[in-house]
C-alpha cells in the first residue's frame, strides 16, 4: 500500500510519518518558542520543563533541538523516562557519556559525580516521557545538579512530558526540584492556519508541490484533530490511502477518512 501511495501521488517518501528530518520540521509558533526557551535555558539553568498534550509535537522539538545544538559546547543525551529509577538514570547518563556504568547504584553515583565536573562539554540530558520516571529519579534530579556548591551549571536536565507531569511536580516531595525550574514552556496545538501550513508542508516535503487537500478538507481536519499534530498525521495518512484506492488526486472533505479502528 505504501508503494501505491507513492506512485499515485508522485511522492519520493511517505508524508505524515516520522521520516522527516529535524531540519524539515514545520516551525509553528509553539515549536519556535519551545526551542528558543530551551536554547536559552541550557546555557545556565539546571532543570528545564517542556510539557504539552499527547501528540502535540514535543518529541519533534527535542529532535530538532538536539540537531541544532552546538556539539562543541554540549553533549546531548536523549533518554526515555519509561519507569527509570534513580539508579537507572545515573547509569543511563554514564552510558550516554561512553562510560561503562557500575552494576550497583552507589558506585554509579560516585562515578557520576567524579566524571561530570571534568567534562569539557556540558551534558544536556533530555528525558522524554518524563512523567513515567519513578519518584526516586525525580527526587534525585536536584541532587544531580549539585557539585560542591559550584556556581557554574555543570549539567542540564530537560524534562519533557505530558500535562500530568506538571501536576505531579506540585507534590510536596518534589518541591525542591520545582524550585529549580525557572525556564519552562507548555506547548499548544496548532491553529487553523498552522494546520493548513503543516499539511501542505508535509506533502511538499514528500515530493509533491501541489496542494493535495482542498481548503475545506484542511479546515475539517483541523476541526476533527483540534490541531494536534499526531492526530493530523493519522487522518491525513488514512485519507491518502482512501484517495489512492479510489483513484482520486485531490482530497476533499467527503474523501477524508476520520474513523478510528474502534469506531462503530
Amino acid at each position: 500500500m505504501d508503494n501505491k501511495i507513492l506512485d499515485h501521488f508522485g511522492f519520493s517518501c511517505l508524508p505524515f510519518s516520522k521520516a522527516l528530518s529535524p531540519q524539515q520540521a514545520l516551525e509553528t509558533e509553539s515549536f519556535t518558542e519551545a526551542c528558543s526557551r530551551l536554547e536559552y535555558g541550557i546555557k545556565g539553568e539546571d532543570v528545564l520543563l517542556l510539557t504539552g498534550p499527547v501528540g502535540v509535537g514535543k518529541s519533534v522539538v527535542l529532535g530538532a533541538f538536539i540537531h541544532a545544538m552546538d556539539i562543541n559546547s554540549y553533549t546531548p543525551l536523549y533518554i526515555r523516562g519509561n519507569g527509570l529509577g534513580d539508579g537507572e538514570l545515573y547509569k543511563a547518563i554514564l552510558a550516554g557519556l561512553s562510560h561503562e556504568p557500575p552494576r550497583f547504584t552507589q558506585p554509579a553515583k560516585r562515578m557520576f559525580y567524579s566524571i561530570i565536573p571534568e567534562l569539557t562539554r556540558k551534558p544536556v540530558v533530555l528525558i522524554d516521557d518524563a512523567q513515567d520516571l519513578k519518584d526516586s529519579a525525580l527526587v534525585n534530579l536536584k541532587a544531580m545538579t549539585n557539585f560542591n556548591h559550584d556556581s557554574e551549571s555543570r549539567i542540564t536536565f530537560i524534562l519533557c512530558g505530558q500535562p500530568e507531569l506538571k501536576a505531579r511536580l506540585k507534590l510536596i516531595q518534589f518541591l525542591p526540584l520545582m524550585q529549580r525550574i525557572r525556564v519552562f514552556f507548555h506547548m499548544k496545538p496548532m491553529s487553523l492556519q498552522e494546520t493548513i501550513r503543516y499539511i501542505d508542508h508535509h506533502t511538499a516535503s514528500a515530493g509533491n508541490q501541489n496542494p493535495l487537500f482542498s481548503d475545506s478538507a484542511k479546515a475539517d481536519i483541523h476541526r476533527h484533530t483540534e490541531g494536534i499534530a499526531r492526530r493530523v498525521n493519522t487522518v491525513c495518512y488514512r485519507s491518502l490511502i482512501n484517495a489512492a484506492i479510489k483513484d482520486k488526486k485531490i482530497i476533499d472533505s467527503v474523501d477524508l477518512f476520520l474513523e478510528a479502528p474502534c469506531d462503530g
